[in-house]
């Protein structure tokens, strides 16, 4: 999703924290549907990236700034 929707240009960042694997995504980009990635996406239209991290996580949190989205997943290690 960064690489096509802010530029290509992002922060990828993991780590483990209580017994959760942490992935963590920067990007420039702006999500601006508060739902994105909630609903299953209407073929062929984008947005299939967000729902599938939805799906296989057990949180996903998403920040969003004027200009700049952090989403964060966690995904339970036991």
């Amino acid at each position: 999703n960064t690489l096509v929707h802010s530029g290509g240009e992002g922060l990828l960042q993991v780590w483990a924290a209580d017994e959760h694997l942490v992935v963590q995504v920067q990007d420039g980009g702006r999500l601006t549907d508060p739902l994105a990635g909630r609903r299953p996406p209407e073929a062929p239209h984008v947005g299939h990236g967000l729902f599938v991290v939805h799906a296989l996580a057990d949180l996903v949190r998403i920040h969003r700034e004027s200009d700049a989205t952090t989403v964060r997943a966690y995904f339970r290690l036991s």
